[in-house]
């Protein structure tokens, strides 16, 4: 996957903050990066495919260098959706899903945290490339770049972030509260646009998810909906 370096937006945006060290720049593109990111939705990615083992539930996320999982779109598991589910609905529903006695097919996924999801209920079996998860990933505050088509298709709102955040920063030689403000609004229309953007892109893809297990292969087209467990 190619990056693109936020350094590289640095011409663009050192001319509207004089002053500002190029450091305290680049930190700022970082950040705009990131919320558009968690709040567009522009940034996904389907992960490698993943192995099950019988009586484990836990499994590990492991999106590209430099990035996070905000959120997980879907999972498949041999072929079917998975059904989301919170930690304290499951405990509810199914207060006794760890035991071994009720072990079986995964039917629901939940989202542990940013490296970390779970299947429910626990495989009663292992499965070579069973499972599949499509998630909305995010840079991380360590990170240098971000991927190409974000970086690329998404400039402006990036650019309008970066200088809302620069100029409205108090006592600063570049301070202009009017001027932040005005890049703030023009940042959320940016951000709307991207998230209408992403939407749209989600329902006019149709993906084809395929599992060969080793008695029989399922075949899965999907959209933003999926497909449902009958």
């Amino acid at each position: 996957m190619a990056n693109t370096t936020y350094e590289s937006l640095l011409p663009e945006i050192i001319p509207m903050v004089p002053g500002c060290p190029d450091s305290l720049i680049e930190n700022s593109i970082r950040s705009a990066t990131i919320e558009l990111c968690e709040k567009a939705g522009v940034y996904k990615k389907e992960l490698d495919v993943i192995t099950t083992t019988a009586q484990i539930y836990e499994y590990d996320l492991e999106p590209p260098s430099g990035t996070a999982v905000h959120k997980i779109n879907w999972v498949t598991h041999k072929g079917i959706d998975l059904e989301p589910m919170s930690t304290s609905l499951l405990e509810t529903r199914k207060p006794k899903w760890r035991e071994a006695a009720y072990a079986g097919t995964p039917e629901y996924f939940i989202k542990v945290s940013q490296d970390l999801f779970w299947l429910v209920p626990v495989p009663n079996e292992t499965t070579t490339s069973s499972t599949y998860v499509h998630v909305q990933l995010k840079p991380t505050h360590t990170s240098t770049a971000c991927d190409n088509e974000v970086m690329n298709d998404y400039r402006d709102a990036i650019t309008t972030g970066t200088l809302f955040r620069l100029l409205r920063m108090p006592s600063k030689d570049w301070t202009d509260y009017a001027g932040a403000q005005a890049y703030g609004t023009f940042f959320l229309k940016e951000v709307e646009i991207a998230e209408n953007r992403a939407r749209n892109a989600d329902t006019a893809i149709a993906r084809s998810v395929k599992y060969g297990g080793i008695h029989k292969a399922y075949s899965l087209p999907r959209n933003k909906y999926g497909t449902r467990r009958v």
